[in-house]
């Protein structure tokens, strides 16, 4: 199978996007499109995993680049919310306040079991540094605790889609097998966060 074709068989938004840029168009997406598409950051990070088996990126390398974009983020996230900005203020507004209150006293009681736990949590990493951030506090106590882990994250998905790639070696669909299972991994975070949306509101 030819290398457009793996990419196109593989998660097509992220995949068509950095078929030309490679590493750097892997660190403009999590910067910028990752912000805004409902693509989940494990799926995108799985993907290259899998690229990575094809040979198409250097695992490692590829972990980096994205490591550094997802704490390029998570710094601005951070010095914005500590700024006071109005966008963020609406934000931790619009959200039901005992789930924020929650996170909020999780930090302020254990900082880095609450930013590493966060980071697992579907498309919950953003509360870190925006919930530290508006309570001001060290950024590089922060940095270092969210980089742990985001590193942690990082390596765990990125290899797990190494290994996915490999153990399909054998199988003739395994280019359709993947996808399946990244539409059933989107399916079932999907379902997690309508639930944890349900909990919030019935705390409220």
């Amino acid at each position: 199978m030819s290398h457009d074709s793996i990419l196109l068989l593989t998660s097509p938004s992220f995949s068509g996007f950095v078929e030309n840029l490679g590493y750097i168009g892997i660190f403009i997406w999590f910067i910028s499109l990752d912000q805004f598409t409902p693509i989940p950051e494990e799926i995108t990070l799985l993907t290259i995993g899998y690229l990575a088996a094809h040979g198409i990126f250097n695992p490692f390398i590829a972990g980096i680049v994205s490591l550094v974009a997802f704490l390029a983020v998570d710094t601005a996230y951070y010095f914005l919310a500590r700024s006071g900005n109005e966008f963020f203020q609406r934000f931790y507004k619009k959200k039901h306040r005992p789930f924020m209150d929650k996170y909020k006293k999780n930090i302020q009681e254990n900082l880095p079991r609450t930013l590493i736990v966060l980071c697992f949590i579907p498309r919950m990493r953003m509360f870190g540094p925006i919930t530290v951030g508006m309570m001001k506090l060290p950024y590089k106590r922060f940095i270092l605790f969210d980089g742990i882990g985001v590193a942690i994250f990082t390596a765990i998905y990125i290899s797990l889609g190494t290994v996915f790639r490999k153990s399909l070696e054998l199988a003739e669909l395994k280019h359709v097998i993947f996808i399946c299972a990244m539409v059933g991994l989107a399916v079932i975070i999907f379902i997690f966060m309508r639930r944890m949306n349900r909990e919030k509101k019935d705390a409220a």
